[in-house]
């Protein structure tokens, strides 16, 4: 499906390349909530890889939560350095013994091998705050570290490379189911620039039949409107989903996002953002799962 509405849009970013048609992607899968040991001694990609192969899944959704780190690298957004890219990365910045506060992850894979995107918030051992987007081959957890997983069978995250943004971006691949055991039906999905989040959930929703659904998942706004009446317009940002869910309403889907941000001014927000007013910036990917209990 290509097409989410034709509502107006309050700000815009222009890609280097040619925009594709297709402005949102979704794979039905299925989800099967686990429970991970990711060690210590190694850095967080391979940590996490290793614990989703011992429950044998390649890659799924985490969720981290007060988190002890050995090392902790960053990024945040900044401007592009010319025009091959429409926004860039800042400098790396490091937080020895540092702990995540809130974060989202995608274990995916790049060039056949496991990889993982991780957006979300930390602390430093005086306890000031910063949000970014985590390094994974530059982090370490702290010690052994139980997590609490949405793994995947049917479909994987796949790093291709994107001719509209110029990035390497994960995209949704299908799979041969290996699982006999149901899971929870669900949806694989991206988001292209200059679409908005919310209505592209609710078209991606409506086209497979999924009725109620919790929503996971990190990615980019080209700044941001909140309910509560805040508008921020820095163009680019590292967001993280904080609660997300899509409800049936007069018949039609609906989704409910709200999130943390940190955007090119390092500047962190959050909030309850506005249907119909936040267009993605580079890439969306997020994790659409069917509530328990919830009608097909």
């Amino acid at each position: 499906m290509t097409e989410t509405g034709t509502q107006e849009l309050p700000r815009r970013i222009v890609h280097p390349g040619p925009i594709t048609p297709e402005r949102f992607r979704a794979v039905g899968c299925h989800a099967h909530p686990v429970t991970l040991t990711a060690r210590s001694g190694v850095c967080v990609n391979e940590a996490i890889a290793d614990a989703f192969a011992a429950r044998g899944f390649e890659g799924g959704y985490i969720r981290l939560k007060n988190v002890p780190m050995k090392r902790l690298d960053y990024v945040m957004p900044a401007a592009a350095p010319d025009d091959a890219h429409a926004a860039w990365y800042s400098e790396t910045f490091s937080m020895p013994g540092g702990t995540i506060i809130d974060a989202g992850l995608h274990m995916g894979r790049r060039d056949g091998k496991p990889f993982l995107h991780c957006h979300g918030s930390w602390k430093n051992a005086d306890g000031v705050v910063s949000m970014g987007h985590l390094l994974p081959f530059e982090a370490e957890f702290a010690a052994e570290t139980p997590l609490e997983a949405l793994a995947l069978d049917g479909a994987i995250l796949d790093v291709r490379r994107d001719e509209e943004t110029n990035f390497p971006l994960f995209t949704p691949i299908a799979q041969p189911r290996n699982r006999k055991d149901a899971g929870l039906r669900a949806l694989l999905c991206t988001v292209r620039p200059n679409t908005d989040i919310c209505t592209a959930l609710e078209a991606a929703c409506q086209q497979f039949g999924l009725q109620q659904a919790e929503v996971n998942g990190i990615g980019s706004l080209i700044g941001v409107d909140y309910e509560d009446g805040t508008s921020l317009t820095a163009y680019a940002s590292e967001t993280l989903i904080r609660n997300g869910r899509i409800d049936p309403v007069m018949g039609d889907q609906q989704a409910t996002l709200d999130i943390a941000m940190v955007d090119l001014t390092t500047h962190i927000s959050g909030g309850r953002l506005v249907r119909g007013k936040n267009p993605v910036c580079v890439t969306f990917e997020l994790l659409l799962s069917e509530r328990q209990g919830a009608a097909a």
